[in-house]
């Protein structure tokens, strides 16, 4: 069984050599490395070809630049492996990551999703995620996974923490031009897996990095967090209805981020406009912010101080909401928070 595993490269030097050597050093062998060079202008291509030399399951595409999603769509194209892993360029996976996933997919031949827990690196310091009480825990029921993407922060709606049997791709692709690109591609996929293995096992190494987009301050491409959000609550609503309050949720959310970011920023026309189209979105979703009785109080509060005075917000945000949305919510995208 091959695992076609797809990793996008964009002027990552110096972390590239440790992305790659740790797929090369997995304990279970049977893999192709597709590498996706994705206009880097550092010395990323030349340390791809050179790494290809060094294994021959590593194969390497030169493309110009058209972001993640695409780079992420071009290696679905060209794999050719039963199962598709998914690695940032300066993330790592663990040692036994796919001998595990083999071990749960000989378990279950028809297993469709596998679901690896992750832990966070911050420079020496590592933060695992809270571990289920089950090492695996299978599930075939769809509404039990898509509510345990949105409530477990070990699940969630990263792309890379999970391996993808090849089919679930058949009409789905990440979206290009967009950041949060997998929040809405990853529900997509989960409702499609008809057997799902999520393990308590740390497989992936998630490494921190305080320059991107999701932890710096606000820019128009931030704002793609709550239209990404906003097409999750409409599919929600349609496929789920009985989950819907979990797709407000995690839309309110973004709303909240999009808000503290934009009261941190600069004042200037650019983000007066921001500003405005949030309070517009706001409006849309009021009715059903006030009316949803499974949304946690602290949610509406937030959504009331974003309507209110932007300074007043900003330090009730940093000295209480923040802490409280992190502490209690689903954490599926806490790195936008």
């Amino acid at each position: 069984m091959l695992i076609s595993v797809i990793m996008p490269v964009y002027n990552t030097s110096s972390t590239l050599g440790d992305a790659v050597k740790s797929v090369l050093q997995q304990r279970y062998p049977e893999f192709e490395l597709i590498l996706i060079n994705d206009g880097s202008s550092d010395s990323s291509p030349e340390i791809c070809e050179l790494l290809a030399k060094t294994d021959k399951r590593i194969k390497v595409i030169h493309q110009e630049n058209k972001g993640l999603s695409a780079a992420r769509n071009k290696g679905i194209e060209v794999a050719s492996g039963d199962f598709l892993a998914f690695i940032d360029s300066d993330d790592r996976f663990d040692d036994e990551a796919f001998f595990n996933f083999h071990k749960a997919s000989v378990q279950h031949k028809d297993l469709t999703l596998y679901i690896m827990n992750f832990d966070k690196v911050y420079g020496s310091i590592s933060l695992p995620k809270k571990k289920n009480k089950k090492k695996n825990r299978v599930i075939v029921d769809k509404n039990e996974l898509i509510e345990l993407i949105f409530n477990s922060s070990g699940v969630a709606f990263y792309t890379w923490n999970k391996i993808y049997h090849h089919s679930l791709f058949q009409k789905i692709t990440f979206p290009e031009g967009k950041i949060f690109e997998d929040i809405v591609t990853t529900y997509q996929l989960a409702k499609n897996s008809s057997k799902t293995v999520v393990t308590s096992e740390i497989g992936y190494h998630y490494v921190r990095s305080p320059n991107t987009i999701v932890s710096s301050g606000f820019s128009p491409k931030y704002y793609d967090i709550l239209t990404e959000t906003e097409q999750l609550y409409a599919l929600l609503k349609m496929d789920f209805p009985e989950l819907k309050h979990l797709g407000l949720q995690k839309l309110m959310e973004s709303m909240i981020s999009v808000g503290y970011k934009l009261s941190q920023a600069p004042e200037n026309i650019h983000t007066e406009a921001f500003k405005r189209k949030l309070q517009q979105d706001i409006r849309l979703y009021q009715e059903d912010i006030t009316n949803d009785k499974k949304i946690p109080l602290y949610y509406k509060v937030g959504i009331k101080l974003l309507q209110g005075d932007s300074s007043f917000y900003k330090e009730n945000y940093k000295a209480a909401l923040k802490k409280r949305i992190i502490g209690n919510s689903s954490e599926t995208e806490d790195k936008s928070l």
